[in-house]
């Protein structure tokens, strides 16, 4: 049943929306030629005996030619003004415009036509509009303002190509609005299928470590900070914003975790200054981030002795954290010389800091030929 519906949604696609410029074009080419040709069908009747007429004929069809550039005319006004005016006043300033519109290209129809083949020789309706609209603009006769009630009628002829139009859009706005629930529906998805691993990795670390904790205290302290940090990736990264206290929290947790790892062979300098209140906010991981990328590349780059400083600072409100980590001088056979100590996650940061604080922050990266530093400033209430 999926399968069906979504083959469906594929060929309402192809057909509302090709991928190609020549595919469109000759879509607008035949459904004008197909309205034109019904129309002077219609008004073949009216023509009478002058039918069999090249030029009545070449006449009627321009007659109905002359509403295409009229439609793409009011398009292009549609497009222009919508950034700016909408519903019924938009609705109202369009009408009045295919109204003009169809007035000029009139007399420019008849005029074309008076000049090529004569009022004189068209068939009576024709010739009479064709005076009508030729003839000067008095304001208190009645026949100069017949021809406006012959524009208001031939707005019908905007009806189709306009509906169509509307509906192409709502077609639009629906297949957005199914894609949209799509990517949802599939992030979701792999959302929860992501959990199930975590999860299971999880308790069994609680396991362990109710195991080890008789046979070794610091193997099972390790375990529990890595039970920790695990929980706090399961269920506090889903947040935007997480308290600094938390955040720091977790940050010191990893710090002692990167340092066993790293066989203490890390000296990791930790400065704290300033007040931090319950209401304090940052971005959830902004300085786990910073911390991560610091190990990654100053640390586990190499199997020399290194450091890491960290200083957090948080006055008036604005918190600044600086964190400075030695360059290796030897690269670890795995690791590209060539890679920059700075990895995407800093440039990711940099972006939601940017989106969280357009102006309101600092993000500042520095080095040496021993020392890789950043600097952020950002608000945190």
């Amino acid at each position: 049943m999926v399968n069906n519906s979504t083959n469906k949604r594929s060929l309402i696609e192809r057909l509302l929306f090709p991928r190609t410029q020549g595919l469109r074009v000759t879509y607008h080419v035949l459904f004008w030629l197909l309205f034109v040709l019904l129309h002077y069908a219609y008004a073949l009747p009216t023509l009478a005996q002058k039918a069999t007429d090249s030029s009545v004929t070449i006449t009627g069809f321009f007659y109905f030619l002359k509403i295409i550039p009229e439609y793409y005319f009011c398009i292009g006004l549609y497009s222009v003004l919508n950034k700016y005016i909408r519903g019924f006043l938009l609705f109202c300033i369009l009408f009045l415009s295919a109204i003009l519109l169809n007035h000029v290209f009139s007399i420019g129809l008849f005029l074309a036509v008076d000049y090529a083949f004569g009022l004189e020789n068209m068939p009576d309706r024709f010739r009479l509009f064709g005076n009508l609209y030729l003839s000067p603009f008095h304001f208190w006769e009645w026949g100069s303002w017949l021809v406006f009630s012959n524009d208001l009628s031939e707005a019908q002829f905007m009806i189709l190509p306009a509906a169509l139009k509307m509906a192409k859009f709502a077609a639009s706005e629906n297949v957005m609005r199914q894609k949209l629930e799509n990517e949802a529906l599939t992030m979701e998805l792999k959302a929860l299928k992501s959990q199930i691993n975590p999860h299971f990795v999880f308790n069994v670390l609680n396991a362990a470590y109710a195991k080890i904790l008789p046979i070794s205290e610091d193997a099972s302290e390790y375990l529990l900070k890595v039970s920790e940090i695990l929980r706090f990736s399961l269920y506090e990264m889903n947040d935007e914003f997480i308290r600094l206290e938390r955040e720091l929290a977790y940050m010191n947790l990893y710090v002692e975790l990167e340092s066993v790892r790293s066989n203490r062979r890390c000296k990791v300098n930790v400065i704290q200054e300033g007040e931090i209140l319950d209401t304090h906010r940052i971005p959830t991981l902004s300085l786990i981030t910073l911390v991560e990328n610091a190990f990654k590349h100053g640390v586990h780059a190499t199997r020399h002795d290194c450091f890491v400083d960290i200083t957090i600072s948080v006055s008036s409100g604005v918190l600044e954290f600086v964190i400075a980590n030695s360059k290796p001088k030897s690269i670890l056979p795995v690791r590209s010389a060539k890679k920059p100590s700075g990895g995407i996650g800093l440039i990711n940061l940099e972006r939601r800091l940017g989106i969280y604080y357009p102006g309101g922050y600092k993000f500042e990266r520095s080095e040496t030929e021993d020392v890789f530093q950043v600097l952020v400033q950002m608000p945190v209430n």
